[in-house]
């Protein structure tokens, strides 16, 4: 597999961008499993004291009416996913940085396959950092399929 100049430009990008998310899915996990026999109410506020965000936020209030519905086997269910999808991520990331032949086509399938999840999620209600995460994720489909063809 020949490295164009276009490889060296956006390839490490995209590997950054699943590193990103591997590792915040992974310490979103963490977080779940740590937390699971804590208040999650008390925890919001704790964190939203020490981050000093404002305690009439609309956010703040969002994940408030969400943590209250949390119960430990939700909580642990949600964890596993999130390492599950951390590990996808992160496998795309490695291969990808390893430049492993089939890393391209593992990448562009795991990622269209979640696309239309996101845009569900998006018709559901539409926020600013889903859809950003949604046009990154079909750049990195598109650019992948381009590489492919080159």
């Amino acid at each position: 597999m020949p490295v164009t100049s276009r490889d060296r430009s956006l390839l490490p990008w995209i590997v950054a961008f699943k590193a990103v998310k591997a590792i915040t899915l992974t310490a979103l996990g963490i977080a779940l499993l740590a937390l699971r026999h804590s208040d999650p109410l008390d925890v919001a506020m704790r964190a939203a004291m020490t981050f000093h965000l404002p305690l009439t936020s609309r956010l703040l209030a969002r994940a408030v009416a969400y943590l209250s519905t949390l119960t430990i086997r939700r909580e642990t269910a949600l964890a596993i996913t999130a390492f599950a999808y951390a590990a996808l991520m992160g496998t795309e990331g490695i291969a990808l940085y390893l430049r492993k032949r089939w890393a391209r086509w593992f990448t562009i399938i795991a990622t269209s396959s979640l696309i239309p999840v996101e845009i569900y999620e998006i018709v559901r209600h539409v926020r600013p950092a889903r859809v950003g995460i949604l046009l990154a994720n079909i750049l990195v489909v598109v650019y992948l399929w381009k590489m492919r063809t080159d």
